[in-house]
């Protein structure tokens, strides 16, 4: 619920909002969505709809020509101050399977100055060139079942150098969030700031955290 993510959020600086429940407009869309059994625009609306109105937020596309229509947006609606929608190869992320198209827009009017005034521009990232990511294959990405899929989560935080495709998916789309977040001046910062984060075990002890956290808020409200 809104409380017990507003709870979580406090507790360990983390949460997640099923949109559903978090927010009002999307809770009646939904079994819509699920009826028609294709894309709709609000494939798109959704992470422009956040609900916990974020002023920096890192978003996938599905395909590069949304990516200008996005950011404009994302612009009229004034909110954000600093935001990237990518596009990866054959993902709405960045991944080592090859370059991504960053659309990068960054409020530049000083703090409280309505309207914002945006700059914006298009780069492309390449894990390989930029940061020296080996390429990987679709394959080595996949998933499996939940319970797979959970053991996989919980190895590839797994503290020391060891690496694969889906932990160096996760150093680079948290390396994005941690430069629009403002903790790093640069997105290669940002990716060196994730990998050694992952390497030192403190993104572990974070999902240890949130997990504790999130049952124990659960559990005081179901007594």
């Amino acid at each position: 619920s809104p409380t017990e993510v507003e709870e979580c959020v406090k507790e360990c600086g983390i949460a997640f909002m099923f949109a559903p429940v978090n927010h009002p407009a999307m809770k009646y869309v939904a079994p819509i969505r699920g009826s028609l059994q294709i894309r709709t625009v609000f494939n798109i609306l959704g992470p422009m709809t956040n609900a916990a109105q974020a002023s920096r937020t890192v978003i996938g596309v599905f395909h590069p020509h949304l990516q200008p229509l996005m950011a404009q947006a994302l612009q009229k609606v004034g909110r954000v101050d600093h935001a990237v929608i990518i596009h990866g190869v054959g993902l709405d992320e960045i991944s080592p399977l090859g370059p991504a198209t960053i659309v990068e827009i960054i409020n530049t009017a000083a703090a409280g100055v309505i309207p914002k005034v945006y700059k914006q521009q298009t780069i492309i990232l390449d894990p390989l060139k930029d940061f020296n990511i080996p390429r990987c294959d679709l394959i080595d990405l996949k998933g499996g079942n939940p319970q797979q899929n959970k053991q996989e989560f919980i190895d590839v935080l797994l503290p020391g150098q060891h690496t694969n495709a889906k932990r160096d998916s996760i150093i680079l789309n948290a390396g994005l969030g941690l430069y629009v977040y403002g903790l790093t001046p640069t997105i290669a910062e940002g990716v060196k700031l994730a990998r050694t984060t992952l390497q030192s075990g403190k993104a572990q002890q974070k999902l240890q955290q949130w997990i504790t956290v999130s049952q124990n808020i659960r559990n005081n409200n179901n007594k």
